[in-house]
């Protein structure tokens, strides 16, 4: 099954994976709904925020994404610590270093589990 979380286009998002020709299920949740979207996940892939465009500065870039990646690390670490992270969100260098200390001060840090 495949759970997309988006703040506000997850349900538009998960109706146009839905018509992809397979067996899988597809569900989509939105900003309350992370919980849900996190239950009995095992890979977690976070491509959040603004991406990195010419004329933005990588301060600017960093002050952006951390809040956001600041929020889903936190409910990574109560609502499923044991899945795979996969983080894409610029700047990677340091949004990496976010989810690691988050998890570690929660305990549930594992870093064979953070790509």
């Amino acid at each position: 099954s495949l759970s997309l979380y988006d703040i506000s286009r997850a349900p538009g998002i998960t109706a146009d994976m839905s018509h992809v020709a397979t067996a899988g299920e597809v569900n989509g949740y939105i900003l309350e709904k992370l919980g849900n979207a996190l239950q009995g996940t095992k890979i977690i892939v976070i491509a959040a925020g603004v991406p990195q465009k010419p004329n933005i500065a990588w301060v600017d870039l960093f002050n952006t994404n951390a809040p956001i990646i600041q929020d889903l690390a936190q409910a990574i670490g109560e609502d499923t610590p044991e899945a795979h992270i996969l983080i894409t969100s610029d700047p990677v260098n340091s949004t990496i270093l976010i989810i690691t200390e988050v998890l570690k001060k929660a305990s549930k840090f594992n870093p064979t589990k953070v790509w």
